[in-house]
């Protein structure tokens, strides 16, 4: 077996575990940089290579300077942090972490649905106030029955769909990128046009990267055909909402609630229109956080580092495997 040699930079906080690995491999010398300035990016970054990176901001600029980096590791599914478009250029395989959070993401997606549906906040909030009253004015709903639409059916939206169904709800999927086939094989049903579905959706659940393509995918026309009882879920990325839109629905009562793990500012300013709204549930872009799941992240991002190398990354966990390799 190829022993990995190099530097490692990493760009923010791993789990113990997947330190412990790291550092299991001798010929590896690393260095964690917790919350860096985009200057002291740039200086350590030419010295690097392999980068695993989390949160941090990378520039073209800053990836151009990248002169004998071989792998970059994304902690996470996302990479819209990331110049992908540099990465292929300069041949440099982007990595993320498969299906390691796919599970505990789809858990928050459905604690988000519970909660709107159940009116959890409220219910909370009114227990602490002193208001047992609230149990007759306070009605919750089922969600057994009711149509979740999810956009997008990768890893996420298919553990969603698991789960969903096991509570007794028609699930629904748009994803043109999808076979119908494989939707109808996991129990859900092919929608074609997202346009034609949204009038009789209960649920509606994003599990789609960030795109150009995908900016507001659901903006003023899309929540103006939502059922005013129905619920947006997000816990993909910021940016897929039109937050502004959203909002005006909510006030003005054409929407009953929206649960939202991401923004399209991050950390979103805390004068933030939306948290003066009580049918929001929200969260801090945290559905992949949990103690398990930042271990896998953590551990997976080193294997891919080795792996990148030593050259035996996985195809199915390389984002521009094509640029890179053809």
């Amino acid at each position: 077996m190829t022993t990995p040699r190099g530097h490692v930079l990493l760009l923010g906080k791993i789990h113990e575990d997947a330190m412990q690995l790291l550092r299991s491999h001798h010929e590896l010398t690393h260095e964690v940089l917790e919350k860096p300035a985009e200057d002291e990016i740039f200086s350590r970054l030419a010295q690097a290579d392999a980068l695993i990176v989390r949160t941090a901001q990378l520039s073209a600029e800053l990836m151009d300077n990248a002169h004998q980096l071989k792998i970059v590791a994304r902690h996470g599914v996302g990479y819209d942090n990331v110049p992908v478009e540099v990465l292929s250029r300069k041949k440099i395989p982007l990595a993320t972490t498969g299906n390691a959070n796919a599970i505990t993401v789809a858990e928050h997606a459905l604690y988000l649905i519970l909660t709107l549906a159940k009116r959890g906040s409220a219910f909370d909030r009114a227990m602490r106030e002193g208001d047992w009253e609230s149990r007759n004015r306070l009605q919750g709903s089922e969600i057994s029955g009711k149509n979740l639409l999810l956009v997008g059916f990768g890893r996420i939206g298919r553990e969603v769909a698991k789960r969903a169904l096991a509570f007794g709800m028609r699930v629904h999927v748009f994803d043109p990128y999808v076979n119908p086939e494989q939707v109808s094989a996991a129990g859900a049903t092919p929608i074609s046009n997202l346009e034609d579905f949204l009038p009789d959706t209960d649920f509606l659940s994003l599990h789609l990267p960030f795109t150009a393509q995908n900016r507001h995918i659901i903006g003023a026309a899309e929540i103006k055909a939502l059922p005013t009882t129905a619920y947006v879920i997000n816990t993909a990325r910021g940016g897929l909402i039109d937050e502004e839109e959203l909002l005006k629905a909510l006030d003005a009562g054409e929407l009953a609630g929206a649960g939202l793990d991401c923004f399209e500012q991050e950390p979103p300013p805390r004068n933030m229109e939306l948290f003066r709204s009580d049918k929001v549930v929200l969260s801090p872009h945290n559905a992949s956080l949990t103690a398990e799941c930042t271990r896998r992240l953590g551990l997976v991002c080193v294997e891919n580092v080795v792996d990148g190398l030593t050259g035996r990354l996985q195809r199915d966990r390389v984002v521009n495997w094509e640029a890179v390799y053809s």
